[in-house]
């Protein structure tokens, strides 16, 4: 094989979610055998960082036919050697994952010389997820940078704006860059801003002094006119979650105390703007240690699919500005009971004066949905054509500048009654290309998915005539095929 190879955006990306623990239960060269010949993956995604059971971890429903069948209860935090060098600048400096099974084991050490010889690229992943359990509780000093609530309480996940954890991000990343031969990074961070978190049930955040001096320094807001909307709101949704119904009905409510309050949406935007900043320091430290590296950002489908605020705060045009290629989560056969959920909310807050059917349809309409009735979804799941549609419209946002893997649903856990069958697992690696994606991305985790499962993504590329090229055709979408500059060596990585 030439040590010369295509840089990443101009050949077929097939990447994987993987965790540690499948490497350690089942054989590093077994587990890339099984990738390479049935899924012909060409690019792991490894979880170096985490403390997510669905990112890291064994399955946590039900096990797979493959890997240990038995709960691995993941602490989480670090798998890879943390060098001393990179962490002078941050007080965050414990944070190795104390699991037993880990001690001892790099991840990246692991796995690169062997996944290196088969061609694979390697891209480390970080994804927050929305759940706060289990907690960073192996790393000393992590209470600092926590969110404040509304109430100037701590709460469970890390400050996007508290300067601490952006300076410890830039650590790890350089940490990451300097001690590995990888080849780019994959970010992913599943948060929600003070108003979406609080229609969710959840506390309000984030107060902390950083927030409150960011958003009266660089926005101008009266942070203690915001505070008092967002307690009009938690007074607002904790009548309605018990069945009071406002006079004028829950939607008109709700908008009377956004134009009331003015200053809740420009909290909402510069905490928004703190979460993206975040994303462009991880992106902008990776660049700087490497030009090359092939950097990546994970679009929750709680942004591209079940959410209209989150929809409308993130331009997708915006991701150009630090991301060469992103993973917009698309599990649709998830998607029907986890939208199911998510109807089930909003009728219990803002669309309190709609039926759940009813307000499925509004939703579908205000998204662009064309999807199954509400009674249906927990045992049907979404269309592969959601899957193509949705990648067709980002594509149509981000091409030629930014490539487009789309995250489908091979192994994904709890999701009720469902379970993602070969069928679906073509479906939507089908329905990627044809809506102009370039590659795909296997997810949640290899762990929990089926070989038949895995097996089915290489059945479908084998179908579709894919390999590292993507024959013309195949796509319903007509987009130039170019990408960023990277200056001359562009063509090797």
């Amino acid at each position: 094989m030439s040590n010369k190879k295509k840089h990443p955006s101009k050949r077929n990306f097939v990447g994987v979610q993987i965790g540690l623990i499948s490497f350690l239960d089942e054989g590093v060269e077994e587990v890339l055998d099984i990738l390479e010949e049935k899924s012909h993956v060409n690019a792991l995604i490894p979880s170096t960082i985490s403390w997510s059971r669905g990112n890291a971890g064994r399955a946590t429903d039900w096990f797979p036919d493959h890997g240990v069948a038995e709960p691995d209860h993941l602490q989480g935090g670090a798998m890879i050697d943390i060098d001393p060098r990179y962490y002078e600048a941050t007080y965050l400096k414990e944070f190795g994952a104390p699991d037993p099974l880990y001690q001892g084991v790099d991840f990246l050490e692991l796995i690169t010389e062997p996944a290196k010889k088969r061609g694979m690229g390697i891209y480390p992943y970080y994804c927050e997820t929305s759940r706060t359990d289990p907690r960073a509780l192996n790393i000393p000093g992590f209470v600092h940078i926590l969110e404040v609530d509304l109430h100037g309480r701590r709460t469970g996940r890390p400050c996007v704006n508290h300067p601490e954890h952006v300076t410890w991000w830039r650590c790890i990343i350089e940490n990451h860059f300097k001690n590995y031969d990888i080849d780019g990074f994959l970010w992913g961070v599943e948060r929600k801003g003070p108003m979406m978190l609080m229609m969710d049930g959840q506390e309000c955040t984030c107060f902390c002094p950083y927030c409150r001096e960011k958003a009266r320094n660089e926005f101008g807001i009266d942070v203690e006119n915001a505070r008092r909307g967002y307690l009009a709101l938690e007074n607002y949704f904790s009548k309605v979650r018990t069945g009071v119904r406002p006079t004028d009905g829950h939607l008109i409510e709700f908008l009377r105390i956004l134009i009331h309050h003015p200053s809740i949406l420009a909290y909402e935007q510069m905490w928004h703007e703190g979460h993206k900043q975040l994303a462009k320091e991880v992106y902008g430290t990776a660049k700087w240690l490497d030009p090359n590296a092939y950097v990546g950002q994970m679009v929750w489908q709680y942004i591209n699919t079940f959410n209209p605020f989150m929809r409308a705060q993130w331009n997708l045009d915006e991701f150009k500005a630090f991301a060469d290629w992103i993973k917009p989560v698309m599990y649709h056969t998830a998607a029907g009971p986890r939208f199911h959920g998510i109807v089930q909310g909003y009728t219990k807050s803002i669309l309190g004066d709609f039926e759940e059917k009813e307000a499925t349809q509004l939703l579908y309409k205000i998204l662009q949905l064309d999807e199954a009735p509400f009674d249906e979804l927990p045992n049907t799941g979404f269309s592969p054509e959601y899957v193509e549609n949705e990648t067709a419209r980002t594509v149509r946002a981000l091409s030629p500048e930014v490539q487009v893997y789309p995250g489908i649903g091979v192994g994904v856990q709890g999701i009720g009654n469902l379970s993602v069958t070969p069928e679906d697992v073509k479906d939507s690696v089908r329905a990627s290309y044809q809506g102009g994606a370039t590659g795909i991305t296997i997810c949640r985790n290899y762990s929990e998915a089926t070989l038949a499962c895995m097996e089915a993504v290489g059945d479908a590329l084998d179908e579709l005539g894919i390999t590292d090229e993507i024959p013309e055709g195949i796509s319903k979408v007509k987009v130039e095929r170019e990408v960023k500059d990277e200056g001359a060596d562009a063509d090797v990585f």
